[in-house]
């Protein structure tokens, strides 16, 4: 499957400043790869600002990162960095763990007053501890720290449940999506079971 590009993407739970009007999309690729490619949109609005810090999430490997402004739609140059770095910048704040990493983007200006920077973050996360086979049937069992959140199940499989509310709609091609509001004050527990159609 191609990536999903809308024009709207897990997220450690890692309060972010400037971080509020955030979306993340989960394209799930086939159980069997245990991997999933994540869009997620961000805008930061803490004035003077060079940087954006986005965790990475313990137990994942990343691959295939790109960032883009979304304002002009240039690519962003960006790099991994470790819990040192995060600490340093002041654009990180709560506990941090020693080896926590992030993607840390640089914008293409500051923020500027009473302005904001917003940016698209894509990668590929493979997660075999969440994102699995098990009795013929695929499970996407991942907290979600943001708001706002979408999980597209891989062709070829339905829904069977879903441990947190959502809402459940079909692609042209088939494809199901699950939309996600967390309106709690902490993680939302998203569990996916899904099945292959025969």
């Amino acid at each position: 499957m191609g990536r999903i590009f809308l024009p709207l993407a897990c997220l450690a739970f890692t309060p972010l400043l400037g971080a509020e009007q955030a979306y993340s999309i989960y394209d799930l690729q086939p159980p069997s790869t245990h991997s999933f490619d994540i869009i997620y949109d961000v805008s930061s609005d803490r004035e003077s600002a060079a940087y954006f810090f986005n965790p990475i999430c313990k137990g994942s490997i990343s691959s295939k990162e790109s960032v883009i402004d979304l304002f002009t739609g240039k690519p962003l140059e960006f790099a991994e960095v470790d819990a040192a770095v995060a600490r340093a910048s002041g654009l990180v704040r709560g506990k941090i763990d020693d080896d926590q990493k992030y993607i840390r983007v640089k914008f293409l200006h500051p923020v500027p007053k009473n302005g904001e920077v917003r940016i698209r973050i894509i990668k590929t996360y493979t997660d075999p501890p969440s994102y699995y086979e098990k009795d013929n049937t695929l499970v996407f069992d991942r907290p979600m720290g943001i708001k706002r959140n979408m999980v597209i199940l891989p062709a070829g499989y339905e829904l069977i449940r879903s441990e947190s509310p959502a809402i459940v709609s079909t692609d042209p091609d088939g494809r199901v999506r699950l939309s996600f509001l967390n309106d709690r004050d902490d993680q939302l527990p998203v569990k996916i079971i899904g099945r292959r159609v025969k």
